[in-house]
């Protein structure tokens, strides 16, 4: 997306042994992403009390149409944690790559659990409200990986790092914003922050076809 792939030696000694998985890994983050935007807008179009500017995500994920939004968050968690496989037998650092890369796993769960769970502390009687908790883990998550992964990044390309510092600041930028956000826009600001991270799931997972590419056009030659 940003540059034509530099040669393996570029990143770990042993990615060259999996460029079909990093082709299936990245059409998985390709399709998880693709679903989940869609899902987002059927559940809003599904809703008519339910907007795009006023009301969030965790909205459209509540009531009778929730299996809709549920099945986003999965088909996210999935292109999530087909990038962290990929990223992790790139290899393109040590220790800090290695806990960044893991951390998606982490990350992908938590979004399972958060659909899974369906409590979005929407007054509906029983269940714990994890909802939050849940939110805030996830965004933690994500920033510390961003952030891990970015000099192993500029291992492979300089603008590498810099594209993934700059969605962890826009993502915590962001996220305050929503925070402190009224609710008559919230909705609207939530799914922009909530862009950042499917934009960086969509670089990612070109990432990982290019360099399954550029590793068979290696072998062959």
């Amino acid at each position: 997306m940003f540059d034509h792939p530099r040669s393996t030696s570029k990143a770990g000694d042993d990615a060259g042994h999996y460029p079909k998985l990093f082709h299936l890994c990245g059409w998985l983050g390709i399709a998880g992403c693709a679903i989940v935007v869609i899902a987002n807008l059927v559940a809003v179009i599904v809703q008519p009390q339910t907007g795009f500017i006023e009301d969030t995500i965790s909205d459209s994920a509540a009531g009778r149409y929730a299996v809709i939004m549920d099945v986003g968050l999965y088909a996210f968690a999935a292109a999530i944690f087909a990038v962290s496989i990929g990223l992790a037998r790139l290899r393109f650092g040590r220790w800090a790559w290695r806990i960044g890369s893991w951390l998606l796993t982490l990350m992908a769960i938590l979004i399972v659990v958060i659909g899974a769970h369906g409590e979005y502390g929407d007054n509906e009687v029983g269940g714990l409200v994890i909802h939050l908790p849940l939110v805030l883990a996830m965004a933690l998550t994500f920033t510390a990986a961003a952030c891990l992964t970015a000099a192993g990044f500029r291992r492979y390309r300089r603008r590498w790092m810099v594209f993934n510092l700059a969605c962890a600041a826009v993502w915590v930028v962001g996220a305050a914003i929503f925070w402190f956000s009224p609710t008559s826009i919230d909705g609207l600001i939530e799914r922009l922050v909530g862009m950042v991270l499917i934009v960086w799931t969509l670089a990612l997972s070109k990432l990982l076809i290019d360099r399954s590419k550029a590793l068979v056009n290696e072998g062959a030659a």
